[in-house]
């Protein structure tokens, strides 16, 4: 009944038709009231837009605690959802935990990848690999698990409290991502930075111990040196994690939508499996490798250089045909690096959010 009130009542209201002279007055009139009755109608099909968006926005809340939910939230008919925001002590511990883990299992291959890069004649895979030996791929290795902690807790950290305020700022949200993205690796490059330039010149012989680095950067050069190359370093790594976290947060979100359309709204909120978090990390980690390694080259035989270079001195040593030497091992690298670090980012933020906000 209330339903047929309802439709009578819109048909009542719908515009009536204009009389044949468009001068007279009742036909202003007339003109007047479809004007009315259609700027009520528009401004309902806004409240309504509105009202959906706020929907998106509300799931999109809930979807940032994916894929993995804290233990007693798990997702499902009749049960409720992962909170809608970490503690940043979670981020920031399991990023401190989860890039060391990453970056240390594959240090061989940043060791070799590194040597490619910076040797002055073009040296294949095996070549360096061959000149390196054992001993020699396990160069920096100390160090830069040591100094990656502080580098994934402030890059974390900041990425997921940079993203939390933006989100809801830009209609756009790929633009808060990308946003959020820069913000964090600019307040890491701290501490990246520093290890990095240390780490490759141990990877490449030019010393045998981290503190007989220290103590040589910082009589020579002073703390500048310790930031040497800090201007090609960010000019790879801002378009690096833009790719990196845009594609990885494009990639939960094709997930999403594929869930949605095939096992429907209920199950979209499931956790999900470690291979699928290994797989969208390590290819979102290829696709950024791949794409910067001409600001990875160039990086390199900055921080390497025995004596201080420019970023067109690098360029031009290089040359077009270096620009993309050591890609592969690169993008092998990041591949795996990426795939570890997200599979386990996810899981420690999880587990460690159990502990600094008890739900």
């Amino acid at each position: 009944m209330n339903g047929q009130q309802k439709i009578d009542d819109g048909a009542s209201q719908c515009p009536r038709q204009i009389s044949s002279d468009p001068l007279s007055v009742e036909s202003l009139v007339q003109r007047h009231e479809n004007r009315l009755f259609l700027l009520q109608r528009l401004n309902g099909l806004r409240q309504q837009i509105q009202s959906l968006e706020q929907e998106v926005s509300d799931i999109e809340c809930m979807v940032n605690s994916l894929p993995y939910a804290p233990a007693g939230m798990a997702y499902g008919h009749g049960r409720r959802a992962a909170p809608c925001h970490f503690h940043v002590a979670a981020t920031a511990g399991a990023g401190g935990i989860a890039l060391p883990l990453a970056v240390g299992i594959v240090h061989p291959l940043d060791t070799v990848r590194t040597t490619m890069q910076a040797a002055a004649s073009t040296h294949g895979f095996s070549h360096s690999l061959r000149s390196l030996g054992w001993r020699g791929l396990s160069r920096g290795f100390v160090l830069s698990l040591a100094w990656a902690s502080p580098q994934g807790a402030i890059r974390m950290a900041s990425y997921e409290a940079s993203k939390e305020v933006l989100l809801d700022k830009f209609y756009f949200k790929a633009l808060g991502i990308a946003v959020s993205a820069i913000t964090a690796d600019f307040a890491s490059s701290v501490v990246k930075v520093p290890r990095e330039l240390i780490t490759q010149r141990m990877q490449t012989g030019q010393y045998q111990s981290s503190w007989q680095a220290v103590r040589s950067i910082f009589r020579e050069e002073g703390i500048a040196g310790f930031f040497r190359g800090y201007a090609s370093t960010a000019s790879r790594d801002a378009p690096f994690m833009l790719l990196l976290f845009l594609s990885y947060e494009q990639f939960k979100s094709w997930k999403i939508r594929l869930t949605f359309s095939q096992q429907g709204p209920a199950e979209i909120f499931a956790p999900w499996s470690d291979a699928e978090t290994v797989l969208w990390g390590g290819i979102s980690g290829t696709l950024a490798a791949w794409l910067t390694t001409p600001f990875d080259v160039i990086k390199t035989r900055i921080m390497t250089s025995q004596t201080p270079i420019s970023f067109h001195d690098a360029l031009r040593s290089v040359g077009p045909a270096g620009l993309f030497r050591g890609a592969g091992p690169r993008s092998a690298w990041w591949f795996c690096v990426s795939s570890i670090f997200f599979a386990s980012y996810e899981r420690l933020r999880a587990t460690l959010q159990q502990h600094v906000d008890p739900v």
